[in-house]
């Protein structure tokens, strides 16, 4: 999974990305225009309410009134497991479906694709052939976008 952080202070990215990293979370800092990400890490000085953020978020602010089944938790630093590791089982679980509003399709059709991929992947054991057959695309199609979306086949 990857995370990308916005609007954290260095204190907050600080306290928040060794934990990431130690989960097996990539963090990202500045996402390039065809990079993906799983979720948001908002930092606590930003309104995360404000922001059409097409995947769901971590807030790093304590706050009441977030309706329940919306995609933003509220998880304040310092992080701990009995805290944390229930939000990040959900995101795992989550099919990632997009908000109603706010949602590029472009950068989520590239997200799904990318997923995709690493699930015809998994199921291959790493098998950029078989990969492709599950994909029902060419070998050489399917290399072109593991290297798009910056995927190793030896991850899997």
């Amino acid at each position: 999974m990857k995370a990308c952080l916005v609007g954290v202070s260095q204190e907050e990215t600080q306290a928040v990305a060794p934990i990431l990293h130690f989960l097996g979370i990539e963090v990202v800092l500045d996402p390039q225009q065809d990079e993906l990400v799983d979720f948001f890490v908002v930092g606590s000085l930003v309104d995360v309410t404000k922001l059409s953020l097409p995947l769901p978020s971590i807030w790093l602010q304590t706050r009441e009134g977030i309706e329940t089944d919306s995609a933003i938790w509220c998880c304040p630093i310092p992080w701990r497991q009995d805290q944390i590791m229930p939000i990040l089982n959900r995101l795992a679980e989550s099919p990632n479906m997009p908000r109603a509003q706010g949602v590029n399709l472009n950068v989520y059709v590239r997200h799904l694709e990318s997923l995709l991929i690493r699930h015809a992947l998994t199921s291959s054991n790493g098998v950029v052939s078989q990969a492709a057959n599950l994909l029902q695309i060419q070998r050489t199609t399917l290399i072109e976008k593991m290297r798009r979306y910056r995927i190793d086949k030896s991850e899997f």
